[in-house]
Order: C-alpha cells, then sequence, then structure tokens
C-alpha cells in the first residue's frame, strides 16, 4: 500500500503486495531487464512506494546504470529516513560514482540512524581514501573509533587518519619548519618550548595511529624524524621531559614497526649508540636507570638486539614503557621460538628460492599490529557456508591477509605456507593474539608444494608468483592443487605500470646502493629529493615508508612483471576461466563507462585496452581471480 503521507489514491491492498512480489521474483531469478520494467511499473502506480525506489535503484545499480539507481536510491531515502539501510544503499552508489564526500555523509547517516559491524565497515571503506581539509571534530572522533575498534585495517586508515593530523596547528606549523630548514633538525629547546611536543602528546589520533601502522608521507615522516631528534638529545642532556613519556613511547613503537626508516645524521647516531651503550652497561651492572632511556634506544635500535636485553624485562616500568619493552624484546622472543618449532612441508633447494628465502628471513614483510575486519574474498562464496572448504594461502609472508581470511571463513580448513621462518613466526604468534584457531602454518616451496599430496578449494597467491624464478611454472603447479571447481586469488605485477620502479633500479644500481637498512634509507632520501617526475611518483607509495616494504619495493632479489595479454595466453592454455579483477569500485565504473557491456568486465582483451589508456591502472598490482572447470568437459567461455 501506499507509504504514509503519501498522496496516490487508494488502490485494493493485494495489488501492491502482488505487483511487488512479482518483480522481486523476476529480479531474484537475475532477469534484471524484466524485473526493472515491473518496477517502474509499479511506480507508475504507486510513486511514493519506498520498497519499490529500493528495489528498482539495486536492480539499475546491478546493470551498471549507477547516475539512475541514485536517483532512486536518493528517493528511498527521502521516504524513508529513518531506516538506516537505505543510507547505506546510497553511500555505495555515491562511491561507485565517484562521489566521495556524499558517500561519506550517507554513511554517516546510516551510523547516525543506528550503528551495526555492516555499516561501521562501510563508513569506513568510504573514508580510507580521503584527505580533509577541514573538521569539526565530527569526523575526527569518528575515524579514531575506526581505528582503535578496527572498522578497517590500520593501513587502510592511514591516509584519511593523517590528513586530520596534519589539521592540528601544532602539527602544521611544525611541518613546514622542518620542511624549510631540511636536512637540519630543529633545535631540540625549540620543539619544548614551543609547547609542540606537548600538543603532539595531546593528539590520540596521531599517537594511536603511530602505535598501529607505519606513517605515510614525507611531510609527516620529516616531524617524526624531528620529534625523535629532540627526545634523543634530551635523554642525552637529562632533561626530557617525563610527562610526554606515553608520547615518546608511541615515537619508539612507531620507529619498530617502520624498521627505522627515518634518516639520521651521523651526529646523531653517534649520540643514540652512546645512549644505548650507557643502557646496556647499566643492565650488565644492575644500576637503575631512567624510564625514558630504553624508550630513546628503542627509537633508534630494536631492543632485543641489546646486550642483555632479556633483563629489561624484570624490571618495573610505566605502562607505556613496558609495552615498548613487549614489542621490542618479549614478541621478537616469541617469535624465534614458534620458527623454531614450525612444521616442514618441503625442502627449499631452488636457487631463487634460496634468496628470497634469505630477503625476508632478515626483512619479514610486512609488519603489522592489527587486521582490519574479516577479509572478504567473493570467491569464497561459490561454497556452502556448512561445507567446510580446504583453502591454501601460498606465500601468507607474516600472516595478515591469512589471519583476515580466516576470520571471514571460521569453518575452513586454511593451510598457510612460506619460505621464511622469521616470517611464519610473527604470522604464527599475531594469528594466535587474535584467538585464530583454523589457520595452519608450515615452512615450505611452492614448487615443491606437488608432493605433499593435498588438494584445495581456494588458493591465493597474492603477490607471491613474481617473485619465483618463473612465475607460470609456480601458477600451473598451483593450479594442479585446485579441485574441479576451485578458484584461485592471484596477484601479479604489471609492466605497464611498474615503470618508476625501473627507474628506481636504475638509480640503485648507478649509485651501487645494496639491500641493507643505511643504503635504503639514503637511497629514499635521493628519490625523495629527486626532480625525476618517475622517481618522485615512487614517493607515493605506503611500502616506501617502512625499511623491508621499501627493500621489497626497490631492491627485490627477484622480480618479473608481466602483461594482460600474456595472463590472458596462460589461462586459454591451461583452461582457466577469469573470474574479474579485484579493483575500487569507482575504476570499475570507468571502465563500465568505457566498456558498457556487461561481458566486457571479464574480458581480457578491453581490460588491456583500458590499461593501455590509463597505465597507472594497476599500480600495486594485478589483482584477479580465475576459476578450474568443474569438469573435463567444461570449457572457459
Amino acid at each position: 500500500m501506499p507509504m504514509p503521507g503519501s498522496t496516490t489514491p487508494a488502490a485494493p491492498a493485494n495489488t501492491l503486495t502482488e505487483l511487488f512480489g512479482a518483480a522481486v521474483a523476476r529480479h531474484q531469478a537475475g532477469a534484471l531487464v524484466e524485473a526493472e520494467r515491473h518496477y517502474r511499473h509499479i511506480l507508475t502506480l504507486f510513486p511514493n512506494h519506498a520498497e519499490t525506489h529500493g528495489m528498482l535503484a539495486v536492480a539499475l545499480f546491478a546493470q551498471g546504470k549507477i547516475g539512475e539507481a541514485i536517483l532512486h536510491f536518493e528517493r528511498t531515502v527521502a521516504l524513508r529516513p529513518d531506516l538506516p539501510g537505505p543510507h547505506e544503499d546510497l553511500a555505495r552508489a555515491y562511491m561507485a560514482a565517484g562521489k566521495t564526500e556524499l558517500a561519506i555523509q550517507a554513511a554517516s547517516s546510516a551510523l547516525e540512524r543506528g550503528e551495526t559491524a555492516k555499516n561501521r565497515a562501510l563508513f569506513a571503506h568510504c573514508i580510507k581514501s580521503v584527505l580533509f581539509t577541514a573538521d569539526d571534530g565530527r569526523f575526527r572522533r569518528l575515524v579514531l573509533r575506526a581505528l582503535l575498534e578496527g572498522w578497517e585495517s590500520p593501513r587502510e586508515l592511514s591516509n584519511v587518519c593523517i590528513s586530520l593530523i596534519k589539521l592540528n596547528p601544532a602539527v602544521s606549523n611544525t611541518i613546514a619548519h622542518a620542511k624549510a630548514i631540511w636536512p637540519a633538525r630543529i633545535a631540540a629547546e625549540e620543539l619544548s618550548q614551543s609547547s609542540a611536543l606537548a600538543a603532539f602528546a595531546q593528539d590520540e589520533l596521531l599517537c594511536r595511529l603511530l602505535e598501529y601502522e607505519p606513517v605515510t608521507g614525507v611531510d609527516l615522516e620529516r616531524l617524526l624524524t624531528n620529534v625523535r631528534h629532540a627526545i634523543l638529545i634530551g635523554a642525552t642532556r637529562g632533561t626530557g621531559e617525563e610527562g610526554l613519556l606515553e608520547f615518546y613511547c608511541a615515537v619508539a613503537r612507531q620507529c619498530f614497526i617502520n624498521e627505522y626508516v627515518f634518516a639520521t645524521t651521523e651526529a646523531e647516531a653517534e649520540q643514540a649508540r652512546q645512549l644505548r651503550e650507557r643502557l646496556e652497561a647499566a643492565l650488565t651492572a644492575g644500576d637503575a636507570t631512567p624510564a625514558l632511556w630504553p624508550v630513546v634506544v628503542a627509537a633508534y635500535f630494536p631492543l632485543h638486539s641489546l646486550a642483555k636485553a632479556e633483563l629489561l624485562l624484570g624490571r618495573s616500568w610505566p605502562s607505556s614503557v613496558n609495552a615498548v619493552i613487549v614489542q621490542q624484546v618479549d614478541e621478537p622472543a616469541q617469535e624465534r621460538r614458534i620458527a623454531a618449532t614450525m612444521p616442514v612441508l618441503t625442502v627449499i633447494d631452488d636457487g631463487v628460492s634460496r634468496l628470497v628465502r634469505q630477503q625476508y628471513e632478515s626483512s619479514p614483510y610486512p609488519r603489522w599490529v592489527r587486521p582490519g575486519p574479516p577479509k572478504h574474498l567473493a570467491t569464497l562464496d561459490r561454497r556452502p557456508s556448512t561445507q567446510p572448504s580446504d583453502i591454501l594461502i601460498a606465500g601468507c609472508g607474516t600472516g595478515l591477509s591469512a589471519v583476515e581470511l580466516a576470520r571471514q571463513a571460521p569453518n575452513a580448513r586454511i593451510l598457510a605456507i612460506d619460505l621464511s621462518l622469521a616470517s611464519l613466526g610473527y604470522a604464527k604468534r599475531m594469528a594466535h593474539s587474535f584467538g585464530v584457531a583454523n589457520l595452519e602454518f608450515a615452512h615450505a616451496d611452492i614448487l615443491k608444494m606437488g608432493s605433499i599430496g593435498r588438494t584445495f578449494d581456494f588458493i591465493d597467491a597474492s603477490g607471491v608468483l613474481h617473485h619465483l624464478a618463473d612465475p607460470w611454472a609456480g601458477w600451473r603447479l598451483l593450479s594442479s592443487l585446485l579441485r574441479p571447481g576451485g578458484a584461485m586469488q592471484l596477484g601479479l605485477y604489471s609492466r605497464l605500470a611498474r615503470r618508476n620502479i625501473v627507474a628506481a633500479r636504475a638509480l640503485i644500481a648507478e649509485r651501487g646502493y645494496q639491500p641493507i637498512a643505511d643504503d635504503i634509507r639514503r637511497c629514499r632520501q635521493e628519490i625523495i629529493a629527486s626532480d625525476d617526475r618517475l622517481l618522485k611518483s615512487i614517493v607515493q607509495w605506503k611500502d616506501f615508508f617502512a625499511t623491508s616494504e621499501c627493500r621489497d619495493l626497490l631492491f627485490h632479489v627477484q622480480e618479473h612483471q608481466v602483461t594482460i595479454p600474456e595472463v590472458n595466453a596462460f589461462l586459454v592454455e591451461n583452461k582457466l576461466k577469469f573470474g574479474g579483477f579485484v579493483l575500487e569500485p569507482a575504476t570499475l565504473q570507468k571502465f563500465m563507462t568505457r566498456f558498457p557491456e556487461q561481458a566486457a568486465l571479464t574480458d581480457l582483451d578491453r581490460w588491456h585496452i583500458f590499461e593501455t589508456e590509463a597505465p597507472d591502472t594497476f599500480s600495486s598490482m594485478y589483482l584477479f581471480w580465475v576459476l578450474k572447470s568443474a569438469s573435463p568437459s567444461e570449457r572457459p567461455q
């Protein structure tokens, strides 16, 4: 029947019910065009029926008619403003149309009408790509909650957090000063006397981000480089402010997470070494030490590298200092113990595999603190939820995606393998800390997995094949482990999109930089200062802002880059069906505008044309999924 307040003439009660039910039945059967026609007919009779506007919008959205869908979602919201659901639908449609600001408003309206896990995650998804230039505090509070409560992973929220942090006048003023005098440092006394350090300590969003995720962006990196230097000077002179200890601990935890990527002058490095020696001597002698000493040393060196580091664990410290010591002494010790007992599935005797393993033993990748919400993979939805799936994560690294996937599929049996014991130790410790019980870790080489006698319903090989001696051989081997009807998610580097990485590697070869921390720091500073457009573009990558991630990005011992036609040829040869790229809605909408036919989404020839016209589309990598035929008689279409 008509909605309350409608001016639509009265009609038999069953007329609307029957018409709407018939339209929904067609919709559910996949007959979108026919369902659309029926919904439109209903609206000629009942123009204020909110449910019909909503369902018509859903049908239009599914056909890629985003603009029309938005009009009907907006009408639904106008008719039923009290419900969160229509606001959520509208936010998704705005995001698909690239109207991010409107999407955020709709998503926050949904939160105001009743918070759910679903609309909290939606808000975080909308907000993560936004850079604020003004805020009255409303969005800062919501973003802080999103970070603290895990609405999205800290990595996805870091850019929006930083944009809000930079609205703090103390932060923006100090950034401007640091930029003006770089590479010189701001005098420690000036930072203290200007109350800048105190202002930073009061910024909860800044402090929590420092603890959770490597900060990105040259501006904030230089500010923190100056802050660290000021803390060091204060500690060596005995003038450090104990009242700011919690903030200093956040800085130390940040330095451990980013693996000491900040630039260091020779004089600064010498002062840090001297303080480290004083701390080691005090620990050995059993002498009392200021609480600030281990914190400042932890901002320059991992505490587990100290002589007698274990003695730090036996002392009483303020809670914030103790958190630093647990992070840098206790947790690495746990990881070493776990790695020593890690099950071994295969030998690792391939020459390239050994080199790659060596890199990740010294540089586990990535170092993460908190996962996001359960990772959603559409390919898993193909199996009944009551039937446990066997899943292989080939190259799990430090386990971030493995933990997120295991939380999404709690009934699945998941095997996560990697070449690096250091990475596996980190991954297993983190999985245990988040209560993940359906995740089995093992030491193995992808190239030898055919010997273990297991097959899988789903295989995730996102970002590992391009580090093999022969990526196609590795992919072929993994395909042989996939059961009929199974799915696989893959990540491969795009040759077109990594032109800047090629330029950086040329610079590295010319300068003779080595894959060690000091050279990585020097190389980064040269790239930051460069006027070369390709080199400068690397500064936009989040991987640039942590040592092991920068090593993976620019100094990797083995990397292959591929093209879409090469991927397509492999799929045809190996009888695999392309399922689609995993991309942001706005990118998909651009593609659909260029190629409106629905079938184009899985047409790799069209995607090749699209990437040729927009070569930075896959700047991270090609992330996509494929299907294996359910029976020998089936062939990809």
